[in-house]
């Protein structure tokens, strides 16, 4: 009983402080409240009102002054009360701890005053914009005054030179007047707003026609005397240039030429709307297409020109080749007395001999061509490049297939000094192996001198041959150069380990007397020796010598580099 007690007084403590909580944020909330609707009310939105005064009180501005007032006045008088009685009504609500009623009222009262902001920051913007119109149009309408005047004067000046286009601007001019006109009846009638409207097109107005007026005679010169000049200054040089015995056909600059007429009249057309951008934008597309074709016309004169120069050069680099071609096919027989030439490069010969032919009879064909004037020099200039690119080309290869016949005896004497310098290395190899007065060589040694001689006779042998197929000889003398090398290598190779298995032995012998083992070890080594197997000796001997010398190896070693400085062989 006493438990249940106790949490009904906890419950009550809590929901007690719960609401006094929730009443305190309440009453805060509604000080800020408070706060913001007097801020509100203590604003200078009168004084800002009152500027309007100082303007002309009709018309507009009248209007907007009574409709500002007004709403102040619904402001303070009306809203901010009605919004002071809600607060009442919200403390009340929270002392009655209604807190969620309390809640939306208080919502819905922060909305009224954020409302109230909005519509007083638009007010003093438009106050503002009205009063800045006001000095703004008062500032700016003398300088737009003066430049519709000079404006005026210059287009006095300039109507002879903007021919029928005059009539578009003496329209622009009225428009202007009629702005001015505008502007001046809307300030007569306090309408700031309406007047700087009309003010800001008339300056616009007026701006761009400034601009009309500078740029419209330079494109009416062009349009109406440079463009039409060029034309037919263009269409005489093609006359012309036929008489003279071109052919412009292909080229079908009639029918660009009446397209850039074409193009022509709407441009006129632009330029009496006073659409000068997209007039002076076709202008420049005229004027691209004008330089080129005046380019394509200079470069079929520079063609003709070239074509008549290059011709006897062509003439001459024709005759060139066939002289080519006759002395590669002439050393071709006298090489291949002595050499074997593949079927492969005598058909490449075949084929360069035709390609001169062909090249020959292209050659008549631009000079028949030339003469007849059948074709524009443009298209003949680019076929002669083309040819006269071939020819180099053929000449080029000519050119190597003849150097390669001269290389065929250069390798062959490249060949023959190889097998010499081979014979002579065998022959040093021969010498080296007498003069270090081994017992003999192993069988393996001896069958790579052998094959190296071997190789060296099939070399040669081939070499001789008439005719002399080179690649075969290559090939050979290739592998004679790989075998008498490893046989060098070999002997020299035997020649040094039988030099050390010597003098192992004649190491060894100070220590023959020791034992039995060793006198028999060095016995067994000598009988290798004699037989040419080194390498048997040499581990025989070291076997039974490193018992009493471990450091056998490094001492014979030693020794054997004092012989082979000194030149001379010493007993160790």
């Amino acid at each position: 009983m006493r438990y249940v007690v106790y949490t009904a007084i906890a419950i009550i403590l809590v929901l007690i402080v719960i609401s006094a909580i929730l009443r305190r944020k309440t009453y805060k909330e509604v000080d800020q409240l408070e706060e913001w609707k007097n801020d509100i009310l203590n604003r200078t939105i009168p004084e800002e009102i009152g500027k309007v005064k100082q303007l002309h009180m009709s018309g507009q501005t009248e209007e907007k002054f009574e409709e500002w007032r007004s709403e102040w006045d619904d402001i303070v008088g009306t809203i901010l009360p009605n919004i002071e009685e809600q607060l009442f009504d919200i403390e009340e609500l929270a002392a009655k701890n209604r807190f969620k009623k309390a809640k939306l009222q208080t919502e819905t009262t922060r909305q009224r005053l954020q409302g109230i902001e909005d519509q007083l920051k638009q007010m003093l913007e438009e106050i503002d914009q009205l009063v800045q119109s006001e000095e703004q149009n008062r500032t700016e309408i003398d300088d737009v005054r003066r430049r519709y005047k000079e404006l005026q004067a210059a287009l006095l000046k300039r109507r002879g030179s903007l021919g029928k286009g005059v009539a578009g601007f003496d329209e622009r001019m009225e428009q202007i007047q009629t702005l001015l006109e505008s502007f001046e009846t809307a300030t007569a009638e306090g309408s700031y707003l309406k007047a700087r409207d009309h003010l800001l097109k008339a300056g616009e107005l007026l701006q761009e026609t400034e601009s009309l007026l500078e740029r419209y005679p330079k494109l009416l010169v062009q349009a109406e005397t440079t463009i039409p000049n060029e034309l037919k200054e263009i269409e005489e040089g093609m006359k012309g240039m036929e008489e003279a015995g071109y052919k412009l056909e292909p080229f079908s600059l009639e029918k660009q030429l009446s397209g850039i007429k074409s193009e022509l009249d709407k441009l006129k057309e632009e330029l009496l709307a006073l659409k000068c951008d997209e007039a002076e934008e076709r202008l420049h597309e005229v004027s691209a297409q004008i330089e080129g074709i005046y380019e394509l016309l200079e470069f079929e004169v520079d063609s003709k020109q070239f074509v008549t120069e290059q011709l006897p050069e062509l003439e001459q680099l024709c005759e060139q080749a066939k002289n080519q071609i006759n002395d590669l096919f002439e050393e071709t027989v006298q090489v291949q007395q002595s050499y074997h030439i593949s079927k492969e490069k005598l058909a490449a010969r075949k084929k360069m001999e035709e390609a001169v032919l062909d090249l020959t009879r292209q050659l008549d064909v631009l000079q028949e061509i030339t003469a007849n004037e059948s074709q524009t020099f443009t298209s003949i200039r680019e076929m002669v490049e083309e040819w006269k690119l071939e020819i180099t080309k053929l000449t080029q290869s000519i050119a190597e297939d003849k150097q390669a016949l001269f290389a065929l005896r250069e390798d062959e004497w490249r060949a023959k000094e190889t097998l010499h310098s081979l014979q002579e290395t065998l022959l040093d190899t021969k010498r080296t192996i007498k003069k270090s007065n081994i017992p003999g060589l192993p069988e393996a040694a001896l069958l790579t001198l052998q094959e190296a001689e071997q190789k060296m006779d099939e070399a040669s042998e081939q070499l001789h041959q008439v005719p002399l197929e080179l690649g075969r000889v290559t090939v050979l003398v290739e592998e004679a150069v790989k075998t008498v090398k490893e046989s060098e290598e070999l002997i020299n190779d035997t020649i040094e380990l039988a030099t050390f298995a010597e003098y192992v032995i004649q190491f060894g012998n100070r220590f023959r007397s020791r034992s039995h083992d060793v006198h028999q070890g060095l016995t067994n080594a000598e009988h290798y020796f004699r037989q040419y197997e080194y390498e048997q000796a040499v581990e025989t001997a070291v076997a039974v010598i490193k018992p009493y010398d471990p450091d056998v190896l490094e001492r014979v070693e030693e020794y054997l580099n004092m012989y082979q400085k000194s030149g001379l062989k010493q007993e160790i």
